[in-house]
């Protein structure tokens, strides 16, 4: 045309050229997460904005010691020690607890999750080691130890030796027990609810106790069951213990962390 007025167009097709969002990278995919309930909220939160359907199997349970005497002794003498070594966010809650909010003295944890239940406290990890592993928290403590130091290590009660091995002939060293990993007294009819469907499929492990738990909890059922497991692991040493039980090539978090954990599923090339 001649006369400026602006070119024909015909108008869109409707069928075409709509742009749509694509859907999320985890659509429809069914994860069992078996994380303790008060720690699970996070990781369901991330796989669900990842478009996972999640299903909660709560497979740990965190209980007091059966003998509170020596963690109670530990945390009324907490200002005697030159550091306090905390290897898990249960550590730190267990002594919490019973210790001043304030202690005079110097405080490790082993990863950034330790380090954030640490803050919730009001207080500032003095050592957060760049490998989040007991063996990362031993390589960068030992330097800093002298023999006459007192070194407090709150644990588990089934905790590896790892770290009391390593520290042991470099300090003054005090273990105690702070917590013990119990089965929740509602996880074997949850799970009857839950794994009833075969293949089981996707299913989160964040400690060497939750595999356990979990095999426990199959029973006679676990050898014909675990070819349709599909384990997702936070880290080498839940991965070992899932070797240990039959589960082969489990799909490893880089990194120990929720974002690891989701990202892990993502580019897994399983879905």
């Amino acid at each position: 045309m001649g006369d400026g007025s602006p070119p024909f167009r015909t108008c869109p097709d409707p069928a075409q050229g709509v742009s749509r969002p694509a859907p999320p990278p985890l659509a429809g995919l069914r994860v069992v997460v078996t994380r303790a309930a008060h720690q699970a909220a996070g990781l369901c939160r991330a796989f669900e904005a990842a478009g996972a359907r999640v299903v909660s199997l709560p497979l740990l349970e965190i209980a007091a010691p059966e003998d509170r005497a020596p963690l109670r002794r530990a945390a009324a003498r907490l200002g005697t020690f030159e550091w306090v070594l905390f290897p898990s966010r249960n550590a730190v809650d267990a002594l919490a607890d019973l210790a001043s909010p304030s202690p005079p003295t110097r405080l490790a944890v082993v990863g950034q999750a330790t380090g954030r239940a640490l803050k919730n406290h009001g207080l500032s990890p003095d050592l957060a080691p760049s490998r989040q592993e007991a063996e990362g928290l031993l390589e960068e403590i030992l330097p800093r130890l002298r023999p006459e130091d007192r070194v407090l290590l709150p644990q588990a009660e089934d905790a590896r030796a790892t770290l009391a091995a390593g520290l042991r002939d470099h300090c003054r060293l005090t273990v105690v027990t702070a917590y013990r990993k119990v089965l929740p007294a509602r996880a074997a009819a949850l799970a009857q609810e839950h794994l009833g469907q075969d293949p089981i499929g996707w299913v989160t492990f964040t400690s060497p106790r939750i595999v356990r738990h979990f095999v426990e909890l199959l029973g006679s059922q676990w050898e014909s069951r675990r070819m349709g497991v599909k384990a997702l692991s936070i880290g080498p040493i839940t991965s070992a213990a899932l070797l240990e039980h039959g589960i082969e090539a489990p799909t490893e978090a880089a990194e120990p962390s929720i974002a690891g954990l989701v990202a892990a599923l993502r580019s897994s090339g399983r879905l």
